[in-house]
């Protein structure tokens, strides 16, 4: 049985998706049409072995309550473990002030009650496949007090600009966790993902929230590198981040390349999501695709090429769909030429029918909104 309780945890302040966070938290956002981003974490840890995990959302967790619902779907059986939610703010406030150390405090009865002696926690904005079972054997034999996973970057002059990277010495030993700022191409790229036992878990956050109110878990761990042994683990798969617009447009463009949806493709190690009982997708009126994901309960009647198409979206006779992605239940009338274009849920193309954007800068449509 493992024995480590899984956190979702949710996002600092530097990372904010203009337009699509408007609507939804992060871990809510929709990935390659079928999938929320929550699934993944998820997968990872249940498919590891994990059956006692704690997703905390900030944003409205209305559609989270109603995604996650009992957690049967995430192959998660109520009587042997828990997927709960924590919401940082009921009435669906975004969570500007709130440092994921209090969350945690307020919950810490609970964490303290937990039968597990380990804790890893994992984000929502960075896609990867890993077994956190071998993660914690490599973390346990280490000896680490805290072990922190990461991937070496090149292209942090331009990219990855306020997420977090880490200073290491040649024992791979973490000396800062600092904010990307462009400085430099080579970084160590933090992928939000930590492992330590409960016990040091408890003792981080109690210090943190009497160092500082504003103080996030990464700034404790960050503050402590000097008396703690905090490690590395480098880890070498893809990564798929989301840390603005652009970016989340990127990462799911990506996974239309047949070699990197292998990743996602593993029946030994499935990506569990809530699964709808929709139609499946009708071609009409000579309504081809290429190189897309299409999901069910689509009407197609135009040409949809190299994009990423939601559950129930109607795209019209004659429309040119290329690089785009299209959120459920959206509209694309008759004739409509859309490129680079996020198409965000419920919205409705129809008077504007030239849109275009460019692969490094998308075009937003908002939700429900008509154009």
């Amino acid at each position: 049985m493992f024995n480590a309780l899984g956190i979702i945890a949710y996002n600092n302040t530097n990372i904010y998706i203009e337009g699509l966070e408007k609507y939804r938290p992060i871990a809510a956002f929709n990935f390659i049409g079928r999938y929320r981003l929550v699934d993944f974490p998820i997968s990872n840890m249940t498919n590891s072995g994990m059956t006692d995990i704690d997703v905390y959302v900030n944003g409205n967790p209305k559609v989270m309550f109603e995604h996650i619902g009992s957690g049967r779907h995430y192959n998660i059986n109520s009587k042997h473990g828990h997927l709960g939610l924590v919401p940082v703010f009921p009435d669906g406030s975004r969570a500007n002030v709130i440092p994921d150390v209090e969350m945690y405090y307020e919950n810490m009865a609970e964490i303290e009650a937990d039968p597990n002696d380990y804790v890893i926690i994992a984000p929502v904005n960075f896609i990867y496949k890993a077994n956190y079972a071998d993660l914690l054997d490599q973390h346990a034999a280490s000896g680490a007090d805290v072990s922190i996973l990461y991937q070496r970057i090149d292209n942090a002059k331009d990219s990855f600009l306020k997420c977090d990277v880490l200073t290491l010495n040649k024992q791979k030993g973490v000396l800062s966790i600092d904010e990307n700022l462009g400085a430099t191409k080579v970084r160590y790229l933090s992928l939000g993902t930590y492992i330590m036992s409960k016990q040091v878990f408890i003792d981080l956050v109690k210090k943190a929230r009497a160092t500082s109110s504003m103080y996030w878990l990464k700034d404790i761990i960050n503050e402590c590198c000097r008396e703690m042994d905090i490690r590395a683990i480098n880890y070498r798969g893809h990564v798929y981040p989301i840390y603005d617009f652009a970016s989340y447009y990127a990462s799911n463009m990506k996974m239309l390349n047949d070699e990197n949806m292998k990743d996602f493709n593993d029946p030994d190690w499935p990506i569990y999501t809530r699964t709808y009982d929709s139609a499946p997708t009708i071609y009409l009126k000579n309504g081809t695709t290429r190189s897309s994901f299409i999901s069910n309960g689509c009407q197609i009647s135009g040409n949809v090429q190299n994009s990423i198409i939601g559950r129930s979206v109607i795209i019209g006779k004659n429309a040119q769909i290329e690089g785009c992605i299209i959120l459920p239940e959206a509209v694309i009338g008759d004739n409509a030429v859309l490129k680079n274009v996020i198409v965000d849920k419920g919205a409705r193309v129809i008077h504007k029918k030239d849109l275009e954007g460019t692969e490094t800068d998308p075009l937003y449509i908002g939700r429900r909104e008509t154009v």
